[in-house]
């Protein structure tokens, strides 16, 4: 049960040890079907389908509440692999609000155990992005990026920072992608894959990858620096203010006032 479309093909991956890294989830993995296990859910490289020397094999089991199963470490090395398991109570998990990042991280799961169905059931509750989630992503993540990358900054060269005015542009990028996984209907993806992933999407705008380069991209912490990545910046987001605004149903004067 795989939620996500992002395909990571990464230039490190090593297919044998991939192989192995499969085969010792699996073997490890036996030792938890059992009664008082509900499901056992393979998380990380292996179901990506890339392994490399700085990768490890997550696992995450959920168990019955009225279980006395624990885990004397998390943290193991089994055959040369680091191996991380994550041991959590079903019930719990039924009504423990879950994030952003936890739910990315289970879109690429792989259910190994669910003999009742119980874990897949989860899973379709918590983890899909919703109608109303993804209208607000596009809303705040076209609104807040413009006023990071084009507002904020202003404010700070009036306050006479323009290292911080800069800065504003981390997070100007990051409400914007927020923005483009929305707008593909994808959660967004964990801080550590987010450009990674985002770069891979369907739906971008024109010449995206050069463009968010030319975003990124810090010469030196001056006005004119600034103005030249606001410029590459706005260039994307324009192309995509009408394609935001008629997916919401509304003008982007409209969306300013709610967010």
């Amino acid at each position: 049960m795989i939620y996500m479309s992002t395909q990571f093909v990464i230039a490190s991956s090593d297919q044998a040890l991939l192989e192995k890294a499969t085969r010792v989830a699996g073997e490890f993995a036996q030792q938890f079907i059992r009664d008082d296990i509900v499901g056992v859910v393979f998380l990380g490289a292996i179901v990506r389908g890339y392994f490399d020397a700085s990768a490890d094999i997550d696992i995450a089991i959920f168990k019955e509440q009225a279980s006395e199963f624990s885990l004397p470490n998390k943290f193991l090395k089994v055959d040369g692999l680091e191996l991380h398991c994550w041991l959590s109570d079903y019930e719990s998990e039924l009504i423990t609000p879950w994030d952003m990042a936890k739910r990315w991280t289970f879109s690429q799961g792989r259910i190994h155990y669910d003999p009742q169905g119980r874990v897949a059931k989860l899973l379709g509750e918590k983890v899909p992005l919703q109608p109303e989630e993804r209208k607000w992503l596009l809303m705040s993540g076209l609104a807040l990026s413009e006023w990071y990358v084009n507002r904020l900054t202003h404010l700070w060269v009036e306050r006479g920072n323009l290292v911080s005015a800069h800065h504003m542009f981390a997070q100007g990028l990051n409400y914007f992608f927020d923005m483009l996984f929305a707008f593909n209907n994808e959660l967004a993806a964990d801080m550590k894959w987010r450009y990674y992933c985002v770069e891979r999407l369907v739906r971008l705008p024109p010449n995206f990858q050069e463009r968010v380069r030319q975003t990124m991209l810090l010469n030196e912490f001056s006005l004119e620096e600034l103005e030249r990545r606001q410029a590459a910046f706005m260039t994307m987001w324009r192309d995509m203010l009408p394609l935001v605004e008629q997916e919401v149903q509304m003008t982007y004067e409209q969306i300013t006032q709610l967010v």
